[in-house]
């Protein structure tokens, strides 16, 4: 959990650095567990660590379940919001050729952890390697 801090207080930082540039040229990619997720697990059919619950969500914006554990936005959407960008949508979305993938790419998943096991109970999650290997992919689909 103190790694997850640590990426999210990097990515703060890196987000507070980047803020004199133009909102056109900002890139946000966001890891982390339920704190930050926006809705990847409700792409992994078999995770009992699932957030598409009506009572998720009844404070965002139209109140409905959105993928994120709280009842409202997280500290990545506000992030976002302060930066004047876009949330970025959940990886597990998304296409290989997806242009979302220039905007920038949520990877966090409820039940994460630093290390591989923590969440198996949850059956499916992206553990933070999962999502760094998710992040490589996405470096590798923007490349090309």
């Amino acid at each position: 959990m103190a790694i997850l801090g640590l990426a999210m207080a990097a990515f703060i930082l890196a987000a507070e650095a980047t803020a004199m540039a133009s909102a056109a040229s900002l890139v946000t990619f966001v890891f982390g567990d339920s704190l930050t997720e926006v809705g990847n697990n409700k792409y992994l059919q078999y995770s009992l660590a699932r957030s598409d619950y009506p009572w998720y969500g009844i404070d965002f914006p139209g109140g409905k379940a959105t993928g994120r554990f709280t009842n409202g936005r997280t500290i990545g959407d506000m992030i976002s919001e302060k930066l004047g960008i876009p949330s970025p949508p959940p990886y597990l979305s998304l296409s290989k050729y997806d242009d979302a993938l220039l905007t920038g790419v949520n990877y966090a998943s409820g039940g994460a952890g630093i290390l591989n096991e923590t969440g198996l109970y949850f059956i499916q999650r992206l553990s933070f390697y999962d999502q760094i290997d998710c992040f490589k992919k996405t470096k590798e689909s923007i490349k090309s």
